[in-house]
């Protein structure tokens, strides 16, 4: 098995793996977006911004689902290091505001985080064993 093979699996995983956390994202955030809009408009700041985290989880699993289909699936070093450093930050704010304090059971809290670990992983490898684009 030559080099470019063995990176084209890892470049594939990558893309796979940050498909998977866009679409885990997007799903629960638009499911609690339209929750939340079905009854009616928030009746307090807490609610507003409750309302306001999940369409933020939307945008950025749109946004991951993005990358991945249109650089990470090329093996693009601007796309490891889009999805690589905004899903890392995001994720990191998410364990340390929602998961630490209990506000998210432990095992779904860390399901996003652990995605997006093995994605970054497999873009590195990816980066380091095949042939990049820009």
């Amino acid at each position: 098995m030559n080099q470019h093979s063995k990176g084209s699996r890892w470049t594939v995983a990558a893309t796979a793996l940050y498909v998977l956390w866009g679409l885990l994202h997007l799903g629960l955030g638009a499911t609690m977006v339209l929750d939340g809009l079905a009854a009616a408009p928030p009746p307090d700041e807490a609610q507003a911004e409750s309302l306001m985290f999940f369409w933020c989880a939307a945008l950025l699993g749109a946004q991951a689902i993005a990358v991945a289909l249109t650089m990470n699936r090329l093996n693009s070093r601007r796309g490891h290091w889009l999805n690589l450093l905004t899903l890392g930050v995001v994720d990191a704010a998410f364990l340390v505001v929602m998961v630490l304090p209990g506000h998210v059971d432990i095992i779904g809290g860390l399901s996003g985080p652990a995605i997006w670990l093995l994605a970054a992983i497999a873009s590195t490898l990816a980066l380091h064993r095949a042939p990049t684009t820009a």
